[in-house]
């Protein structure tokens, strides 16, 4: 009775929308171009490119910034799993040529029903775009006389209408007073993400004509983030995005997967390589000769073109099972996190397979609909079959979750950990086969299979890092370098990465000498710090919310009323400088 009348209510808010999920809409949009990238975020969580108004596509991953030159078409999120009733539940998006799976705006839900109206998506069709600067002109000035912050403090959604049965917390914000409500002329402040952010809402919620896959009821807050770091070109050649996936339904779903969709075009489209990085959990590609044309309106790079990654960070949390999963074993510990750390069940799943897709309509070919989808996800044929490798001879066949790995799967993870010969090394350039001549490429880095449980959120980030070496016609090397860092940056703090406390420079601060034990912690958390320095602290959790503040006496705080987890200690001098510390409780 229950899953009827879920579908019932399924079926009527699909047939209020059909008119409108028939309509082509022009999504908003705006620029993240803080460093060397110049990329486009639109309201749909689609990224890169864009529809104008004429329907005509609009390239938007420009590097370098002002050249007119592009490594990335486009990139989506795919979401697929299994109801209790073994039914697909799928969101996911190509082109949008046939449609959207995808749409503006938080979910209306309550005791099971779930709905977007076609108010709620046109009001939301927006992104909010802030800077750091931005952000510390507001926290200086919020308390001035006839003080207006700009609109995009003044508006940001940091609360769902409880009219329309929205999330009361939506995007992350400091409560600077600790009431529970977004005030900014009360000093509160949005919580970004690197020096320049762009956030915005979508959701699964209608008909969905690009796949026509079973709508899953998620809501996804998006963070696109990126850093101003001249004297680090890792960070400065490198886009961030952070999804935090909520399953507002009442369905929890088993086999789950999210996915990370490229088309990588780098300057003239059709004479890339495929490749994947195992350890790095990333998807790349690089120009397939020495010289980048111009294609259409595609501009070539000409000699020594760059090569442009798509790096899974990391993916949702692995299913409990009360135990710290050990590291360093040929499994998921490779590029996931948390494995071998002393935390239980916090290990997050990285990159669990790759696949190249091609412009075509057979086995490998563009998928088309729901099922598609879901066995590209789960690292199969289109049509379900299991992708095999041969390890030592025909008749040994080994499923195989990565596609040309070129030396990044050192215990051959991908074949099982069968040492098969020539897995490895392989790569487009030594396949020899016709299929692998250098044309236009697209591809696939996904991270599963988990348990989305009903009512919980999930996390997945990407990062999207470009290379040029121009003593290196391939620029490869110089992009795994890239990578390696990037990936060493955020596997130090993958719960706070990028948030704007840790913008802080903690060297130069005037706080430096804080410590802070013991830790973990369990009812007291002990400060110690230069006398006169510190008078005031504040408690974040990990979305950024202020849960608890005070003025720092007989340097102790008081914890034992809080929830286990991870959570930001933040402590403030007279000249309002900041610094960070961790405390798991």
């Amino acid at each position: 009775m229950k899953q009827l009348f879920i579908l019932y209510v399924f079926l009527i808010a699909s047939i209020n929308m059909l008119a409108q999920t028939n309509t082509s809409m022009v999504f908003a949009h705006d620029f993240l171009d803080v460093n060397n990238i110049k990329a486009n975020i639109n309201s749909n969580g689609h990224l890169f490119w864009r529809k104008s108004d004429t329907a005509n596509y609009i390239l938007g991953y420009e590097f370098p910034k002002g050249s007119g030159k592009h490594t990335m078409f486009n990139s989506t999120i795919w979401v697929g799993g299994m109801s209790e009733s073994d039914s697909l539940q799928l969101a996911a998006e190509l082109y949008n040529n046939e449609g959207n799976d995808f749409w503006n705006g938080p979910l209306s839900f309550t005791d099971g029903w779930i709905d977007c109206t076609e108010e709620t998506a046109t009001e939301w069709n927006r992104v909010w775009k802030l800077s750091k600067q931005e952000i510390d002109f507001h926290i200086q000035h919020s308390g001035d006389e006839n003080y207006i912050p700009i609109e995009n403090i003044a508006s940001w959604p940091a609360h769902g209408n409880a009219e329309k049965h929205q999330a009361e917390m939506l995007a992350p914000f400091v409560d600077v007073d600790d009431n529970g409500k977004y005030e900014p002329l009360n000093g509160d402040y949005p919580l970004i993400k690197g020096d320049q952010s762009i956030f915005f809402i979508f959701n699964d919620f209608r008909l969905h004509t690009e796949t026509q896959g079973k709508p899953i009821g998620l809501e996804i807050h998006g963070m696109a983030y990126a850093f101003n770091q001249n004297e680090n070109p890792a960070m400065n050649n490198t886009v961030f995005i952070n999804y935090k996936i909520f399953n507002r339904s009442n369905t929890e779903l088993h086999d789950t997967y999210f996915g990370a969709f490229a088309d990588i075009d780098i300057g003239g489209w059709d004479d890339d390589y495929f490749a994947t990085d195992v350890e790095n959990g990333a998807i790349y590609c690089y120009n397939g000769d020495a010289f980048d044309e111009d294609k259409g309106i595609s501009l070539g790079y000409g000699d020594n073109p760059p090569s442009q990654a798509v790096m899974l960070l990391a993916g949702p949390l692995m299913d409990k099972n009360q135990m710290d999963d050990p590291g360093g074993n040929c499994d998921e510990s490779i590029n996931g996190l948390g494995f071998g750390d002393e935390i239980v069940d916090n290990e997050r799943l990285g990159m669990t397979a790759s696949m190249r897709i091609y412009e075509s309509i057979f086995w490998q070919g563009c998928p088309v609909i729901a099922p598609h989808y879901y066995n590209f996800l789960k690292s199969k044929y289109r049509n379900g079959d299991t992708i095999f490798w041969p390890c030592e001879d025909s008749s040994n066949l080994i499923p195989l979750k990565f596609w040309y790995p070129g030396g990044t799967d050192y215990c051959n993870w991908g074949v099982d950990g069968n040492d098969c010969q020539n897995y490895n090394i392989w790569s487009e350039i030594n396949s020899n086969n016709d299929w692998t001549f250098p044309q236009n490429r697209f591809g696939l880095a996904s991270s599963g299979p988990f348990t989305f449980e009903a009512n919980s959120v999930q996390n997945f980030d990407l990062a999207f890092v470009t290379a040029r070496d121009f003593s290196d016609t391939s620029s490869v090397d110089l992009l795994k370098e890239y990578m390696t860092e990037i990936r060493s940056k955020f596997i130090s703090n993958p719960d706070g990465f990028g948030d704007y406390y840790l913008a802080v420079d903690e060297q130069n601060a005037k706080l430096e000498s804080v410590e802070i034990f013991p830790n973990p912690t369990a009812k007291t958390l002990n400060v110690n710090y230069k006398p006169g320095t510190v008078f005031w602290f504040s408690i974040l959790d990990v979305r950024g919310c202020e849960i608890k503040s005070g003025r720092l006496e007989n340097n102790q705080i008081q914890v034992g009323d809080l929830n286990p987890g991870l959570y930001f200690l933040v402590l403030k001098s007279e000249n309002r400088e900041r610094i960070l510390k961790f405390i798991i409780y």
